[in-house]
């Protein structure tokens, strides 16, 4: 199977009920529209050809809060990508902060004519959930070794269709457990004045993140489940995917 090229699932609109926490006060609905989604996260072999074609060393690619940081950090490669035991080309990349995958993003659209960005969370749950509400992308049975890697089944990340009983209604892989996987979204503080956003609140110091982990256990592999880390984070147990909205 190649992993070097999109392989797009094209998720159909529906809605999606978030989970209380940051700008939200307590569970809500949204609508999501018809849009597109890897059906991978993004590995290393595909990561790969953005460092060489010159990812770190163009400001284009980048925003600008995301090149000071990587200037002032001298990134020129993920955290880990010198490890070998980080960097198998079917597994996904690890040591990505925030802004390192979205400037993946805008070098990808560039290459292929047509945008390309991070899932918003709601575009992100509704791809591993589908249309019933479950609790994992398989269902409602909690996670066990064929259905995914977590809780440090194999204390590492494993390719990314290791599991193709794991998942989703969509046909959508590795969506609980392997790598927590960064979505477009500010968590956001909860403001009383602020109205729900299918895009998530405009601010925040933390971006969302989506889907558990090989480090954390079965409860944190619900798809419900939103947590946030600071964009600059880029740990052993964090990647991404990408998205594409059907306009």
């Amino acid at each position: 199977m190649n992993f070097a090229y999109n392989d797009w699932v094209t998720i159909s609109g529906g809605q999606v009920v978030l989970e209380a926490g940051g700008y939200l006060p307590q569970p809500t609905a949204f609508e999501v529209e018809t849009f597109a989604i890897d059906r991978y996260p993004v590995t290393n072999g595909r990561f790969a050809a953005f460092i060489v074609n010159g990812g770190y060393t163009n400001p284009g690619w980048w925003c600008q809060d995301g090149w000071k940081l990587k200037e002032k950090e001298q990134w020129t490669e993920p955290a880990y990508w010198r490890m070998a035991d980080w960097n198998r080309p079917d597994h996904p990349v690890v040591g990505v902060s925030w802004y390192e995958a979205m400037a993946f993003c805008r070098w990808l659209s560039h290459l292929n004519g047509q945008p390309i960005t991070l899932p918003t969370e709601q575009q992100w749950q509704r791809a591993a959930q589908g249309e019933d509400g479950r609790e994992y992308p398989w269902g409602n049975q909690n996670p066990h070794a064929g259905l995914c890697n977590w809780e440090r089944t194999v204390d590492e990340t494993t390719p990314v269709a290791a599991y193709p009983a794991g998942a989703s209604p969509f046909g959508v892989m590795d969506m609980s457990g392997n790598v927590w996987e960064w979505c477009q979204d500010w968590k956001g503080p909860y403001e009383e004045s602020a109205e729900p956003n299918p895009k998530g609140p405009p601010t925040g110091d933390y971006r969302v993140l989506r889907g558990g982990s090989w480090y954390v256990d079965y409860r944190s592999s619900r798809v419900s489940l939103r947590i946030n880390f600071d964009p600059w984070s880029g740990y052993d147990f964090i990647g991404f995917r990408l998205s594409q909205d059907s306009k």
